[in-house]
């Protein structure tokens, strides 16, 4: 994951959010101190209780466990992927001038379309 410190942070909390389970609990730990609750390397060390060092350690290990993951699953780009497809499908069917026949169904996939984009937004950990 590349970019400033900002949008690593960001980048490296919605990996977690897919790959969470896969670290160690101390992982987990750390991740959410650090990029969800914005803690810094030195606020996180005297919570815990160690170096500041210790903390870089295990964050950077942290992440090359979740780049190594995402580098070989990659459910991240993946759930990208669809939430620009889905967005592309619904603007496609905003196109589409249905019959009245038709227009329960379209209305229907319109809806169903737009509960993955909302329900996206809300579970992407931002």
């Amino acid at each position: 994951m590349e970019g400033d410190g900002l949008k690593k942070k960001v980048g490296y909390g919605l990996l977690a959010a897919f790959y969470a389970p896969l670290l160690t609990d101390r992982q987990q730990s750390l991740l959410a101190m650090y990029c969800d609750e914005d803690l810094s390397l030195s606020e996180i060390a005297r919570q815990l209780s160690i170096s500041r060092q210790a903390v870089s350690d295990h964050l950077n290990r942290a992440y090359e466990r979740l780049d190594g993951l995402e580098g070989r699953l990659k459910l991240y780009q993946g759930y990208l992927q669809m939430g620009r497809n889905v967005a592309v499908c619904r603007g496609l069917l905003d196109k589409v001038v249905a019959t009245p026949a038709t227009r329960a169904a379209l209305d229907a996939a319109k809806e169903t379309l737009d509960e993955v984009l909302v329900e996206g937004g809300r579970n992407d950990g931002v």
